[in-house]
């Protein structure tokens, strides 16, 4: 029988809540996040984070070896050296089992390294606010290194072990081009991730040190004596010592028992849910009816559904959990706010009518034509694409604008610039605004993405020379909002956002507790006609969806597919080799797999015509996201003008 030991990553899923070890791994239960780790890691590059962070420290043995015991016995042939390096180090203690990213051994001292994609400034940043806890965002990265010191010292008795954390340095800019480049990224026979250096990795082609490398002994000591966070604020198991946490925990999962915790706000964001996956078990399911009875009714809307609820704890507590305890047992307006009271109204009164307040009328009416509805596709990678970057830094790659005339017409503008290595901010502007520029009308963004992108490459343009890109900053100045000091200032032309008129003057039950415009686009194609008439013939405009019928009913349900999960895959009648294929599908539905596509363009060896269908897909997928909005203005102007 396989060993169950508690791993780092199966610690920090039981940090999180300990019952999550019960369903860790078990392939009957759904996980959203099996997919999640990796996208996240491969979007902001952590997987050439971690191969880089060996080339700073040369000459180190690379544990291969996948099993237990096979990795274990490697790891202490060459502990028996009086100085190594080791990756991937492979240490047990008892119940617990961890692989050290970099392991440095100098006689009885030891230096854990700990590699994370995360960026880092400046050393008190680990700190909150009065700089005597440690700052939330970072206890699990420094909980992680407390638990590898804490296994590290009973297995290694007689060593000093130094905890470090590598982290990408926003300090620093990369000397080099092409630095994220230089490692590669596919999935081996086992499906398993394998990076690779594209070529012999050198002083010269690595350029200066991007990752710093901080020693974490006083947080890690923190953490051991119980000084992590103010006691006040401390939760049941926080208020357990850390070395009891470990050992509880790993009793538990040795033992494959699940670990008794009562529900809370916090399992709104588990993902043992089968939201994607019905045909496998739910673990949230198990833990409430564990909670509430065998009564307990998962497809009740929830309160977890409410928008922008803060409050949950507070109706758990009370055994509130649905929109009809809500109104069963007290009343929904103490509790909610006139958005929040709407959505539950009607989803509990099953009306299905859209809310569209009047006032819309008149913000309608303030608009000059024509029209402009844009949205960017941006990337930020741990470690830089091009020199003079820092990590984590803005990459605007492409945006897609549609104008809408007085008299209806409507033409459709789009670029990209996805080739490996080029540094694309400032040719975006350019091109931004020879679409925009060309008259005074009103410009619609979705949400503060753009403002905030635009006003990220002002100031990339501001550092690298102001007077070269002058006139491209007074422009971005002008269709931009932005804090100056304490005041916040507004261009003349400044971007009105949809998101905000969403959630000021419309709600549609359909829309459920989001606002996105994932959730709001089938909204409104579901609430008038106008929508099904034109868009169920063939778009006699566009680019990539020129021709294409963007409504369709679901046989199902009798309402509109949502038109995302409509786009086609790109790769047609290509003659792709599966083996060859890194993005299966070449579908690009959502935002995240935007970010993969484009890391991939950036970093993966593929094949030509992989690339030009990825880069189509890329195209459409933006090229809807501004068509949604010009059909939810259609809507609101069929309903209100």
């Amino acid at each position: 029988m396989k060993p169950r030991y508690l791993t780092k990553s199966r610690f920090k899923a039981a940090l999180e809540c300990p019952t999550k070890l019960y369903y860790y791994g078990k392939s009957e239960y759904a996980n959203l996040m099996n997919d999640d780790d990796f996208m996240q890691a491969l979007c902001e590059g952590g997987y050439q984070v971690g191969e880089l962070a060996k080339y700073y420290f040369p000459g180190g043995h690379d544990i291969k070896s996948l099993g237990y015991e096979e990795s274990i016995d490697e790891t202490n042939e060459l502990l028996k050296q009086e100085n190594v390096i080791i990756y991937e180090a492979a240490i047990r203690f008892e119940h617990t089992f961890i692989r050290v990213d970099v392991l440095k051994k100098e006689g009885k001292r030891i230096e854990l390294i700990e590699v994370k994609a995360k960026s880092f400034k400046k050393r008190d940043e680990f700190s909150n606010a009065s700089g005597e806890y440690i700052d939330k965002k970072w206890y699990p990265y420094l909980a992680d290194v407390a638990f590898q010191t804490w296994v590290m010292e009973r297995a290694l008795p007689g060593h000093e072990i130094v905890p470090f954390l590598m982290l990408t340095d926003k300090n620093k800019k990369a000397t080099v081009d092409g630095l994220n480049q230089l490692f590669r990224i596919k999935r081996d026979a086992r499906a398993r991730i394998e990076v690779f250096p594209a070529a012999e990795i050198t002083a010269d082609n690595m350029g200066e040190p991007i990752l710093a490398q901080i020693n974490v002994s006083e947080w890690v000591q923190k953490i051991f004596r119980g000084d992590e966070f103010d006691p006040r604020k401390k939760s049941r198991e926080e208020q357990k010592d850390f070395e009891s946490r470990i050992q509880e925990y790993g009793r538990f999962y040795s033992r494959d028992e699940k670990y008794p915790m009562a529900v809370g706000a916090r399992c709104k964001h588990c993902e043992y849910q089968n939201t994607k996956h019905p045909d496998k078990l739910s673990g949230i399911e198990e833990c409430w009816r564990a909670q509430f009875g065998e009564d307990y009714d998962p497809n009740a809307p929830h309160i977890f559904d409410i928008w922008n609820f803060r409050k949950a704890e507070k109706l758990i507590e009370k055994k509130i959990i649905s929109f009809a305890d809500l109104y069963d047992l007290l009343d929904p307006s103490v509790y909610l706010n006139e958005r929040q009271l709407l959505q539950v109204l009607k989803i509990h009164t099953q009306d299905p009518t859209e809310s569209i307040k009047p006032e819309l009328r008149n913000e309608m009416n303030s608009w000059t034509f024509p029209l402009h509805f844009i949205d960017f596709e941006t990337s930020m990678v741990a470690l830089p694409f091009t020199k003079g970057r820092k990590p984590y830094e803005q990459t605007a790659f492409q945006f897609s604008a549609h104008t809408l005339h007085k008299d209806g017409r409507i033409k459709h503008y789009e670029w990209i610039d996805a080739n490996q290595g080029i540094f694309p901010n400032f040719e975006f502007v350019k091109q931004l605004k020879a679409v925009l520029d060309k008259d005074e009308g009103t410009i619609f963004r979705y949400a503060a993405h753009e403002n905030t992108v635009l006003n990220q490459i002002k100031h990339q343009m501001i550092d690298d020379d102001e007077s070269r890109y002058g006139d491209l900053i007074e422009w971005i100045e002008t269709i931009t909002e932005w804090n100056d000091g304490k005041t916040r200032v507004a261009g003349p032309r400044n971007m009105v956002d949809m998101l905000e008129l969403v959630r000021k003057f419309y709600y549609h039950p359909l829309m459920k507790g989001s606002n996105s415009i994932k959730a709001v686009l089938p909204a409104v194609m579901s609430a008038g006609d106008s929508i099904r008439e034109k868009y169920s013939k063939p778009l006699v405009f566009g680019t990539y969806l020129k021709d294409r019928v963007l409504y369709e009913l679901d046989t199902r349900t009798g309402k509109p597919v949502n038109p995302y999960y409509l786009l086609p895959s790109q790769y047609g009648d290509l003659d792709l080799n599966e083996d060859d294929i890194v993005f299966q599908e070449a579908e690009v539905q959502q935002g995240g797999a935007a970010l993969i596509a484009y890391g991939k363009l950036q970093f993966t060896d593929m094949m030509d015509e992989e690339r030009q269908a990825l880069t189509r897909a890329l195209l459409q997928y933006c090229e809807l996201d501004t068509l949604a909005m010009v059909m939810i203005y259609e809507h609101w102007k069929g309903v209100l003008l």
